[in-house]
């Protein structure tokens, strides 16, 4: 799943942004209309219009209720969360990145622009001069500013509040889009092995960077390149055998996963004996974890594969 959160400047295209996401994704996206809209129920008269304007208003107490507006707005972006934690969600603006951001599977996401490329953007969309754009694009980023500022005591301009940050004086909305989902995806897989691990009583192994141990692992991971087929590099380490005390004695870490084939793949090219005892590991990996899908590749398949990739050139 992708819990997607977007903060952006005016004019920056962060608005078209999260709708081309919402589309692609086929995902419900909160924004500040839909909360105002539907986080506090009915609202008396003119309360709507004095959360528009005033940021502080929010940490006003709604009466009867002894919480604030802010309170709110945090409880109802959770419980939306929690709602959609098997699906998509995009949460556009409202501090989401703030609120959600400390969820394993959130991607938050800062669009920005330069002032001149943003002026431009807004004076052609609203049809106005550069200078109503100018005056237009200062009232909504100092609102913006604000909103997060007072209710959350964040500079929306931190660099270290987001996952991915886009300036997209020349990026298109599509190029930012394609980044984002694949962004998401490879979040989410990394997400799912850590989850998997908890459940199955595994360890976690998954590195930022992979450091290959020989030349052959660093072989196989060109040919999967070449083949443009995902992987990751020894993600995952099973125990498979304990000490009378509880201590593990033996674990097996398969050298490669693929994602899309929820396969694991262990290479050897070594001796017979070698091979053999990855054998046994296998085994017991297999009846310790029922339903991981783990194979050994063979010397000789490997160096089909080899043989496949300097054909092309490789």
């Amino acid at each position: 799943m992708a819990l997607i959160t977007i903060s952006r400047q005016s004019g920056s295209l962060g608005d078209e942004l999260a709708e081309y996401l919402s589309e692609r994704l086929a995902c419900p996206m909160v924004t500040r209309d839909y909360a105002l809209n539907n986080f506090f129920g009915d609202l008396p008269e003119g309360v709507t219009a004095r959360l528009n304007e005033s940021a502080k208003f929010f940490l006003n107490e709604i009466p009867g209720t002894g919480h604030t507006y802010r309170d709110v707005i945090i409880e109802k972006l959770n419980e939306t969360a929690d709602s959609y934690k098997d699906g998509d969600l995009i949460v556009l603006g409202l501090g989401g990145f703030y609120v959600l951001g400390g969820r394993k599977q959130a991607v938050n996401i800062r669009v920005f622009a330069s002032e001149e490329t943003r002026v431009s953007r807004i004076a052609r969309k609203y049809n106005i001069s550069s200078d109503e754009a100018a005056s237009t694009l200062a009232i909504g980023d100092r609102k913006h500013k604000r909103f997060v500022s007072i209710l959350y005591d964040k500079d929306t301009s931190s660099t270290d509040l987001y996952d991915l940050a886009f300036n997209s004086d020349s990026l298109s909305v599509e190029e930012m889009g394609a980044a984002v989902l694949s962004l998401c995806e490879k979040h989410d897989i990394r997400t799912s092995i850590s989850e998997t691990t908890r459940n199955d009583e595994s360890i976690d192994h998954q590195s930022e960077t992979p450091v290959f141990k020989n030349a052959t692992e660093e072989e196989f991971a060109r040919i999967l390149n070449m083949y443009n087929i995902e992987w990751m590099y020894e993600p995952k380490t099973f125990p498979i055998e304990w000490d009378s005390e509880g201590n593990i004695k033996m674990a097996f870490s398969p050298d490669f996963y693929l994602p899309k084939f929820d396969l694991y793949l262990e290479l050897t090219t070594m001796d017979q004996k070698y091979v053999t005892k990855k054998n046994k590991k296998l085994r017991m990996v297999k009846e310790l974890y029922p339903g991981v899908n783990v194979k050994i590749v063979y010397k000789r398949d490997f160096q089909e594969l080899v043989e496949r990739l300097r054909a092309f050139g490789g």
